[in-house]
């Protein structure tokens, strides 16, 4: 009788969800600096699909795995980001039109008017717009809870590193 190969099994040790949180947050942060709203208008879960390869997913080699979380990061950053956005995660057809968003609806991205003036949105950063004018008014307010998650955000990311 020959003897049967025992396998050996490796257990996966989870991950601090705050330091993984924590990674999110300089995910996005990266990625909305270096692309505007038109820059997140395709679908990303098509493009991550078709760049993995089940030999990289399936691999033991801590470059591979590290490489692997490393794009769940990114893909799920720019979900978030698409939902920020858009209010979806955008998906495509064949000929790569977005499907899914509803009708007689367009991203903010594609306004060509603010009242009664034309302004071209097309390439518009919303998301800095919107810190922007989070920032101002925090600040006509003094808002005291603002510098506290700073100073919490700043200790957490000297922590991390």
């Amino acid at each position: 009788m020959k003897k049967d190969k025992q396998i050996q099994m490796k257990y996966i040790k989870p991950k601090s969800v705050n330091k993984i949180l924590m990674r999110f947050r300089d995910k996005i942060g990266e990625l909305l600096s270096r692309k505007n709203d038109r820059g997140f208008w395709h679908d990303f879960n098509k493009y991550y699909a078709e760049r993995n390869t089940p030999f990289i997913n399936k691999s033991n080699l801590q470059q591979d795995k590290n490489y692997v979380m490393e794009q769940d990061l990114e893909k799920v950053a720019i979900e978030l980001i698409q939902i920020a956005l858009f209010g979806r995660i955008l998906q495509t057809d064949d000929e790569d039109n977005i499907i899914n968003m509803p009708e007689n609806s367009l991203p903010y991205f594609m306004k060509q008017t603010i009242g009664k003036y034309e302004k071209d949105l097309y390439d518009i950063n919303s998301q800095a717009v919107f810190m922007n004018i989070y920032e101002k008014n925090t600040a006509k307010k003094k808002n005291k809870n603002l510098n506290m998650i700073r100073k919490v955000v700043s200790h957490n990311r000297r922590k991390v590193k």
